[in-house]
Formats: C-alpha cells, structure tokens, sequence
C-alpha cells in the first residue's frame, strides 16, 4: 500500500511539474497540453505494468527456487532408492505442476544399450517398468540425444517429431514435452522426461527451467542412493555364492515369519548341505570347491520363485525361505533343486561316492512344525540331520522325522 501511494504521488508531482513547464516554456494550447499529459500517463502506466510483471516473475521464479530447495532436502532425508524415486515424482508433479514424469536411466552393458524406466506416474522399480523400457538403436532418440549430448529439448508435436521414440507417443501419448539429462560430474546418468498434459500450448524453455537446478540435485541423489545400497549389499551378500549370507537370514526370517502370522499364511524353510564336500575339497582342492559353491547356489537361485531367498548358511550349508508355501509345496520344488543337482556335470563328480555331487535337505514349516524362528531353524536342522542319516542325497520333512521318532512337532 505503501508503494503504491509513493508511485502515485510521484506520478501526481511529475504531472504536475510537467504541465507547468509546459505553460512555461512551451507555447501550447490547452487540448496540446492535455495530449502530452494523456501520453505521460499512459507511458507511466505501461511502466508500472511492465514493473509489476517482473516483480510477479521474480517472486514466481524465488518461490520455484524455494521449492526446489525443499524438495531437495526432502530427498536427502533418504538413502533408500525406491523411497527417493518417490520423494522425486511427488515433488515434481505437485510443486514444479508436471503432471506426467517419466525417469530414465542409461545402461550400457553387454553390448546391450537400453533407456530403462525408473520412476512414472504409476509405477516405481528400480529394476526397470518393462513396458516403459527402450532399447537405444543406431540411430538415437530424443532421449539418448539429450543424454549423449547433455543438453535439454524441447518437443513441441510430437507425433510430428521423427526424433521421438515411438513408445512416447503411442503408449504414454505425449504431445508437448521436454527432456531434461541427468549429469552427475560430466558423466550422463539418465534423464527426466516432463510434461502438462491440461497445456492448450506448447511447452517452452521457461516452463522447466526450474528442473535444469533440479535435474543436477536429482542425479546426485540417485547416485549416492545407488552407492549406499551397494554398500549395504555387500553387508547382506555373501561375497563368493551372490546370494544372501547368514546375517541376513537371520534378519530376515523371523520378519518373514511375522508376515506369515499377520497374514495366516505358512511359511517353510528348507536347510541344504552339500553330501560329502570335505572329502571333495580334500581331493580336488578349495577352488574347485568354491566354483562348486558357485555352480550350486546358481542353481538354487533358477529354480525358485522370486519371493523365495535362499542364503549361505555357512560352509557347504545353504538354507531357503520359501514365503507362502505348504511343506508339500516346499517338497516339490526342493526335489526338482536336488535331481537338478544331482545331475548337474560338477567338475570332477566321478570321484564322489556315486560319481556324483548330491545333497540331502531338511524342511519345516510354520506353523506347524514351530511358532517362532530358533523354533523352524531347529526344526529344519533335525529333519536334514534325518536326511544325512538315511542315506543322503534325500529330502526329508520334519514331520516324517516326528512320526518315525515319535518326537513331538511342537518344541
């Protein structure tokens, strides 16, 4: 209010001051007088608008900045991926008003080069939304262009637009968009692909400029992200075998049996053993004993479901987490593991008792073989105890050993 008066009594002076030097100086008549008066006006008219609009595009383009800022410390409150790609959508789509984001991330491995599709309005995974991927030909597209390139662009049409990758205009039916790269330290990790569909116009280099800052920030998170779960994976995976280590299932079999009570389900665990590693290691030497290890958790990991876990227990053991599933579901697909084992060409199996590696496996199920996590371990163990003292190379179920023995299931 205060200004506003200052600029109109200004205004009122300059008039004023304008009007008597004119009837000074100037031989005017009275309607010439006017005239000049009328276009001093208008012209400090046309000033104050011109003055407002920029001061309203400052205040926009502060409270854009402002918004960025939080939204960047908002993403910096988590190290967890999925949970960031999260923060990311939210905060584009409700603070920079984008109503249709779609991330990209550029992998280059096995000769195989691919644009894989991180975040979209419906779906997060940092393993890639299929449908959403695009496998990068000779001739780039509009996103390999901005990623190779490093620079943003602007498509206005883009059914028009030979650039355009066809998935973007026949599956996510985008008209007006624009392509900001992801560049952390000069090297492209991906890019951000940005619309308003409620648009009537095209969009313009001023509609996502804010996202330039925001794209730099948006990387470095992502890459910090991807190192601390590396980080932490390498704490939970076992270093030669690749699949989980002990510490890990011991983390994560009493959450898993807690989702089983929660939601009635069962759950079974099966404990795998190796049938006379010692003798094999003892005669072939640990190398070709670890490439076994390998081989074998190879085969574990191709002949499960992937909601089932399977961890090196220790040495030549190895346990499963089969979520969901009956003992006699567990049998099923353990068997399938051991004949396939069994079978597998092991380098130097002919020297093993039977010319060939086998193993002899425990199962146990929750509830009701156990209510608790030392209850199934225990369980597990006791029933690939019973294997090993039948014969080996077999599968044996805790309740087989409870009726044999007469022990009772519950412990």
């Amino acid at each position: 209010m205060r200004k506003i008066f200052k600029s109109t009594a200004f205004l009122v002076l300059v008039l004023v001051a304008v009007y008597i030097a004119a009837d000074i100086f100037l031989a005017l008549g009275d309607k010439a007088k006017y005239v000049l008066l009328v276009s001093l006006i208008l012209f400090f008219v046309y000033k104050d608008i011109q003055s407002h609009r920029q001061n309203r595009d400052l205040r926009i383009a502060h409270q854009k900045l402002k918004d960025i800022n939080e939204i960047t410390e908002a993403m910096r409150s988590t190290m967890e991926l999925e949970p960031l790609l999260g923060l990311i959508m939210r905060d584009i789509r409700k603070e920079l008003d984008f109503d249709q984001v779609f991330l990209y991330l550029y992998e280059d491995a096995e000769n195989k080069k691919l644009l894989k599709c991180i975040a979209s309005p419906w779906a997060l995974s940092t393993k890639g939304i299929s449908p959403l991927n695009i496998s990068v030909e000779e001739t780039p597209g509009i996103i390999s262009l901005a990623i190779t390139e490093k620079k943003p662009y602007i498509v206005e049409d883009a059914s028009r637009d030979q650039r355009v990758e066809p998935l973007l205009v026949n599956l996510l039916k985008l008209k007006s968009f624009g392509v900001i790269p992801i560049v952390v330290k000069n090297n492209p990790l991906g890019a951000l692909v940005v619309s308003q569909s409620n648009r009537r116009r095209g969009m313009t280099a001023d509609d996502f400029a804010p996202l330039l800052l925001f794209a730099n920030e948006v990387g470095i998170t992502i890459e910090n992200a991807r190192l601390h779960e590396e980080t932490k994976e390498l704490t939970i995976v076992d270093e030669l075998t690749q699949v989980y280590n002990q510490r890990h299932f011991q983390q994560m079999l009493p959450q898993d049996i807690e989702l089983a009570r929660r939601y009635t389900h069962c759950l079974s665990l099966a404990m795998i053993d190796i049938d006379d590693f010692k003798r094999y290691n003892d005669a072939n030497g640990h190398l070709a004993g670890d490439k076994v290890l390998k081989q074998l958790s190879q085969i574990l990991v191709g002949n499960l479901r992937r909601t089932d876990a399977p961890f090196r227990y220790g040495g030549e053991e190895f346990t499963v987490i089969l979520p969901a599933t009956s003992r006699e579901g567990a049998l099923i697909k353990l068997e399938k593991v051991r004949k396939e084992i069994e079978n597998f060409p092991f380098d130097y199996r002919e020297n093993q008792p039977g010319g060939k590696i086998t193993v002899s496996i425990g199962i146990a199920t929750y509830p009701i073989d156990g209510k608790n996590a030392p209850d199934i371990i225990n369980c597990a163990d006791r029933a690939l105890y019973g294997a090993k003292e039948t014969g080996k190379n077999r599968i044996c179920l805790y309740k087989e050993l409870t009726e044999k023995t007469g022990l009772s299931t519950e412990n």
